[in-house]
């Protein structure tokens, strides 16, 4: 025991700094995976409330109900629209915002030809 000169502390600092390393990289990978499922979230739930908000908007223009707004609650956010006429007669143009229940916000722009049913461009 009293001749190991010197050998175990140097070796003992050794294993600590490479055990401190492997943990700090392993919690580094792990909060990096959390905010990109976190991010990805909710990038798919603002997609799916603008899809939504364009089916309830369409349906709107199409069954030609009162009033050129709209809002509706989904239990992951808000989608709100508001139906503009343009100059051509047969092209409705709708604002879309969305809100989720973190708070962010997205829009987009529609412009939705009755004749033909369809819709002829979406801008974000």
């Amino acid at each position: 025991m009293y001749r190991t000169r010197g050998f175990i502390y140097p070796a003992v600092l050794f294993v600590s700094a490479l055990v401190l390393l492997i943990v700090n990289f392993t919690a580094a990978q792990y909060i990096s995976r959390c905010m990109f499922e976190k991010e990805t979230k909710e990038l798919y739930t603002g997609e799916n409330l603008l899809q939504n908000g364009a089916l309830l908007s369409i349906r709107h223009v199409l069954e030609q109900q009162k009033g050129q707004k709209g809002t509706q609650q989904f239990p992951y956010g808000q989608v709100s629209y508001y139906i503009h006429d343009t100059s051509i007669k047969e092209q409705k143009e709708i604002n879309l915002k969305v809100l989720t229940e973190s708070g962010t916000e997205r829009t987009a722009l529609i412009v939705f030809d009755q004749k033909q049913k369809k819709m002829l461009s979406w801008t974000e």
